[in-house]
């Protein structure tokens, strides 16, 4: 074997065939096996496929999770009506006395000698007609459950509990601690973290307690396997061969169920049944099983009860204070979300047509526009339109707002001149995020070095940039904001 043989089929496999070969070739070699140096230095190395990262189980939807359970309620209600009778019906045969080959005396006989093969039962019976032999195997699928009955009842306690597949079908009778008449405490084990314990509903006793039920006679049956909790019989087993099944979720089971049960998906396709997104659309109902529709703050109060004794008691002036504060948010949010005022234009008529928004909310007229183009208005990295209507003091005074505050300010204009401060701050911001942690300094910078970095800068050209690097003045701090930020 080459170690170009090895390479071209493993570029041809996909990753768990490739792990399970690295395995083996490795075994190989550990224990004195002889492999060409290629092939060794490629099982030191790195795999050529790598895993694909799985998705995360769909949930069923509504319609299919009602289909899903019906089917399964069903066919466990047709089965158990059956079951019952059959067991009426041998108890009465066990008190006969008659010889004769009656449905009581066959399904007495067939409950004493348990889930045999059909042709093994039909010599118990030498002289039976045709409808005897449909009665025998009739008699025989109600008193001891198949395949497709104890799968059923395995996905119905998958519906009712959201298990794992694997902890439910690995699941033993000493498994279930009943510790009330309606209550059960189940272990089971989860394969990524161990032994797990639930407390079963409701809705989830009942599934299994009838499934004990259902089960019983062939339990008595079952020899070791009896300890198993889901058993199944074989309707077509042929002599000597087996007939108690311990494993009813195969891949094969869970297809032909399903064709059985006519089950199909919203798409009118056949609905395939998989444990995983059985999981996961228990745990998606479960999160949405305690929502209402409604928030209310007492449990015992309607939504409109809360309404008229929380929600219209304020008085005048609350209102207006509540309206106010609306208002103001709504009005941060806007102000945030309008763009940079960027500019390199120095004649105000042009300004005022380019920003003639800036130039109504600022009272500006065409003099004023010229200070604010000539530098007269200019504070640390931007001029100011207004100083003195500043959204972050009372009107009248002066703004007090540190120099990041005016990347978001409406009343900001950046011109050329401020390139050389703006590329401070920036220098500011990118020490303070090396220093600070991440949700600290996204809250107290982040919007503003976003603004900077996304929306203003990207406005100047790659010459004006380099012209006003390392032309910044000293980034006005305070004594605290030294210290520290």
């Amino acid at each position: 074997m080459s170690t170009a043989a090895v390479v071209r089929y493993w570029l041809a496999c996909d990753f768990h065939r490739e792990r399970r070969i690295r395995a083996v070739l490795s075994s190989f070699h550990t224990a004195g096996g002889q492999l060409q140096p290629g092939i060794v230095d490629h099982l030191a190395g790195r795999r050529i496929n790598q895993i694909k990262p799985s998705q995360p189980n769909k949930p069923y939807s509504a319609a299919e999770w009602e289909r899903l359970a019906q089917a399964c309620n069903t066919m466990i209600k047709s089965a158990n009506t059956d079951h019952r009778r059959a067991v009426e019906a041998s108890e009465r045969g066990m008190e006969s006395s008659d010889a004769s080959l009656s449905e009581e005396r066959l399904a007495w006989i067939i409950r004493s000698s348990g889930p045999l093969a059909i042709r093994s039962l039909m010599e118990l019976f030498p002289t039976a007609t045709v409808e005897t032999h449909q009665l025998v195997v009739s008699l025989r699928r109600s008193l001891f459950p198949d395949q497709d009955v104890a799968f059923a009842y395995n996905l119905l306690f998958a519906i009712r509990t959201g298990i794992v597949p694997d902890g439910i079908d690995a699941l033993l009778t000493g498994d279930v601690t009943r510790t009330g008449p309606s209550s059960i405490l189940l272990s089971y084990m989860k394969g990524r973290t161990g032994k797990e314990s639930l407390v079963l509903s409701r809705a989830a006793v009942r599934v299994l307690d009838q499934w004990l039920e259902h089960s019983a006679l062939l339990r008595g049956h079952a020899g070791d396997q009896g300890s198993q909790l889901w058993l199944g019989t074989n309707q077509r087993t042929k002599e000597g061969g087996r007939t108690i099944f311990t494993t009813p979720r195969t891949q094969y089971r869970r297809r032909v169920w399903a064709q059985r049960a006519g089950l199909i998906d919203d798409d009118g396709g056949r609905l395939q049944i998989h444990g995983g997104r059985v999981r996961a659309t228990f745990h998606h109902l479960k999160d949405r099983s305690a929502w209402t529709g409604r928030t209310t703050i007492d449990p015992n109060h309607s939504a409109k009860v809360e309404a008229d004794h929380y929600l219209s008691s304020h008085t005048p002036a609350q209102k207006d204070a509540i309206e106010g504060i609306i208002e103001d948010a709504q009005t941060d949010i806007r102000r945030k979300a309008a763009p940079p005022l960027v500019t390199n234009e120095r004649d105000a008529a042009k300004f005022a047509q380019q920003f003639p928004n800036l130039v109504q909310e600022a009272e500006l007229d065409l003099p004023a526009v010229q200070k604010l183009l000539d530098a007269e208005q200019d504070v640390f990295v931007a001029a100011c339109a207004s100083p003195m209507k500043s959204p972050y003091a009372p009107v009248g005074k002066l703004c007090p707002a540190r120099p990041w505050v005016c990347l978001l300010c409406p009343l900001a204009v950046f011109t050329a001149r401020h390139l050389p401060n703006l590329l401070g701050l920036k220098e500011y911001f990118s020490a303070q995020a090396a220093q600070l942690p991440l949700p600290q300094f996204m809250g107290v910078f982040g919007p503003y070095a976003a603004r900077l970095d996304e929306e203003i800068l990207p406005r100047f050209s790659t010459w004006e940039i380099a012209a006003a690097a390392g032309n910044h003045q000293t980034l006005p701090l305070t004594l605290e904001e030294q210290g520290c930020y």
